[in-house]
């Protein structure tokens, strides 16, 4: 069974943790797979331990002020042969979660997926032109994550982005889905 490991990042999701938080965990129901929850932490939020336990995720403490420090960080401290950095959180993406999770198990040609956040329907050619969001959700499996060397420790809200392009520059599988 593929161990994946998901990765929030207190900073970036803000307010909008408890609840991205509750959206994973609706995806996790349906999957049977195993997996590991880890929230790192730059802010030292005092409310961000109990949010922590409530949702059985290991708490990291990281000193880096960018993105892609602490997100390697947590990384380092991560188990899984998969890597999620869930990003703004719908039903979509519980759905969408929840079947990428099952295909972790049954399906081997991808090496990154893509869930873009919802955009209106004339946006959706911009997005094509423009590239992922750092508000997307991405899939990594770990070989792919650190035979590229893992994200740029100097970005900050570019970091996936940039690991995106850094994938497809190296020829791997990215698969952009539309759930």
């Amino acid at each position: 069974m593929t161990l994946s490991s998901v990765i929030f990042d207190a900073r970036a999701a803000g307010a909008k943790l408890p609840r991205n938080l509750v959206i994973f965990e609706q995806a996790a129901r349906r999957w049977q797979g195993g997996y590991e929850l880890l929230l790192v932490d730059d802010t030292g939020d005092r409310r961000l331990p109990a949010l922590a336990q409530r949702h059985q995720a290991t708490l990291l403490s990281c000193s880096s002020s960018t993105l892609g420090s602490r997100l390697n960080a947590a990384v380092r401290a991560s188990r899984g042969e998969v890597l999620l950095f869930p990003g703004l959180g719908d039903r979509r993406v519980a759905d969408w979660l929840s079947q990428r999770l099952i295909d972790v198990e049954l399906d081997s040609h991808w090496d990154a997926a893509v869930l873009p956040v919802r955009r209106h329907s004339w946006i959706r050619w911009w997005w094509l032109l423009q590239g992922p969001s750092p508000c997307d959700t991405f899939l990594v499996a770990r070989p792919w994550f650190e035979r590229i060397g893992g994200f740029d420790p100097q970005l900050g809200s570019d970091a996936l982005p940039d690991l995106l392009e850094r994938l497809r520059a190296c020829q791997a599988r990215v698969s952009i889905e539309t759930a």
